[in-house]
């Protein structure tokens, strides 16, 4: 269910030079918070910038408090990370479809860089004896790997991969994944990231994993409304045009047209 809710801002530090982390007070937002969903945030009260930013929820306790991870790209982040402890927050939420998940199967979550979010708050919302919950992780560099000890608990197994080597293995966090698809069965692939490696998740399972094997996908695109009114983060599917805030942002990856969406840009 969404909500219009002020939140007040409890807790925000600062990760790195461009990285933030918040946590706001939001009872209902909280409560009917699903892992995949993400807040539509107003980071000023005054006319500009006008548009919300979405932005993915980290974690919600299902009680009062919610959480995100966010990076400072332009005015409108960095609005936002200016914002101190007390302040109250324009939010809509929680917004879009919610990853699905599966006991029966093992969870191989893949994150790129600040796609860490969506999939940790899945594996911690679904901690169970009745399945293993394996991350994969990837970024270009050690700076960009956001992994603090609390969101590493979920996991079962963790493999760290940079493109430069500087942690973990050398490569590409899709050379990783493939190496799990041929060794591994009755597994559940879930993946947020940049789209040229969610294409790359999407072609590694095709390829790679078991047949039948589910993968879900959460999609990155700019967002405008963040209700499906302005058409302005169409995605191409198998079944024809969807938009990422309304029907997504997670999508089986198998319905998305990877080859459109890349040239999209």
């Amino acid at each position: 269910m969404k909500h219009h809710f002020s939140a007040r801002l409890v807790h925000a530090d600062q990760i790195d030079e461009v990285t933030f982390h918040h946590v706001y007070w939001a009872p209902p937002i909280a409560r009917d918070a699903q892992p995949g969903q993400f807040l539509h945030i107003r980071v000023s009260s005054s006319e500009a910038p006008l548009l919300r930013r979405p932005l993915s929820i980290l974690w919600s306790d299902f009680h009062e408090k919610v959480e995100i991870l966010f990076k400072v790209v332009r005015k409108g982040t960095a609005l936002l990370a200016a914002k101190r402890v007390g302040e109250n927050v324009d939010i809509v939420g929680p917004l879009g479809t919610p990853f699905p998940y599966d006991f029966s199967r093992d969870a191989v979550c893949v994150a790129g860089g600040y796609g860490i979010a969506p999939v940790c708050f899945l594996a911690r919302a679904n901690v169970s004896e009745h399945n293993r919950r394996l991350l994969l992780y990837g970024a270009r560099t050690a700076n960009a790997i956001y992994l603090r000890p609390e969101w590493r608990a979920a996991f079962d197994e963790i493999v760290i991969t940079t493109e430069d080597g500087s942690l973990g293995r050398r490569g590409l966090v899709t050379d990783c994944l493939r190496d799990v698809l041929v060794a591994r069965r009755n597994v559940a692939v879930y993946a947020c990231g940049p789209t040229p490696m969610l294409a790359a998740v999407a072609g590694c399972v095709a390829q790679f994993a078991e047949p039948g094997t589910p993968c879900f996908v959460s999609l990155e695109n700019r967002m405008g409304c963040g209700v499906g009114a302005c058409l302005g983060c169409i995605v191409p599917t198998r079944s024809g045009m969807a938009t990422t805030c309304k029907d997504g942002p997670v999508f089986p990856a198998a319905e998305i047209k990877f080859e459109e969406l890349l040239v999209q840009g």
